[in-house]
């Protein structure tokens, strides 16, 4: 039996290099019920892997900081779907639900989804925000080595973070989600005693304080709000 199973996916990947050698410019998503089969013998050969079918954004971030464990980042494809179907809710809630949403994705790849014609000129504008930071930056993702300040995220972490080196930048996507810490230190040591210039990226709108902890080798970011998320930009 183990014989025919190995034959059987030395035939597939086969297969697969056929279509490739067809269509040398086609985007495969490798999916299998949201990452089941996230091996290199399989994603050597697909240009992107699905990393989950979770539907709760706020539980995706989690799958999102720990992807780079498994899947280079800019194969691990994050769904980003704000909706248009809301509870009623304040504005400033469905503006924070759709930039959670896309800080899931912004260090890895964007999956676009939600019904995008639908939303209103406010959360679309945000999302057309964040895919435009994330064309910025998408080249230094393929190059980028992620690393973790807070350690792997757990889902019942209040605060996650996903950080990638990019040479002389730093790229840290933050997440909030429940709980009283409204303050969270972003220890990166390898950054101790040296001057580093940070901005936040994104949301444009976002007015929380944040600093550079030069001595510590650590970015302090405040957020009062549970379930927000911001991307930030570190320079040397």
């Amino acid at each position: 039996m183990g014989q025919g199973m190995l034959e059987h996916e030395r035939v597939y990947l086969k297969w697969l290099e056929g279509v490739w050698m067809r269509y040398p410019d086609l985007i495969i998503e490798n999916c299998s019920s949201g990452g089941l089969r996230m091996d290199y013998a399989m994603l050597s050969r697909y240009s992107i892997q699905s990393t989950s079918d979770q539907d709760d954004y706020r539980l995706y971030a989690t799958i999102a900081a720990n992807a780079p464990t498994a899947v280079t980042p800019e194969q691990a494809a994050v769904w980003a779907y704000p909706m248009n179907h809301e509870e009623k809710i304040s504005q400033r809630e469905l503006k924070e639900k759709t930039v959670f949403n896309m800080v899931n994705a912004m260090l890895l790849r964007i999956h676009q989804s939600g019904h995008l014609a639908k939303l209103d000129e406010m959360r679309f504008g945000l999302v057309k925000e964040g895919i435009g930071v994330y064309k910025c930056i998408r080249r230094d993702i393929a190059e980028g080595l992620p690393f973790w300040p807070l350690g792997l995220s757990s889902f019942t972490d209040e605060w996650s973070a996903l950080g990638l080196k990019c040479g002389e930048k730093r790229y840290l996507a933050v997440w909030r989600r429940c709980g009283q810490k409204e303050t969270m230190d972003l220890p990166i040591p390898e950054l101790k005693g040296v001057d580093v210039t940070v901005d936040r990226i994104y949301p444009s709108y976002a007015q929380e304080a944040f600093a550079w902890n030069r001595n510590l080798g650590s970015l302090t970011v405040q957020l009062p709000e549970e379930y927000t998320a911001r991307m930030f930009e570190l320079r040397i």
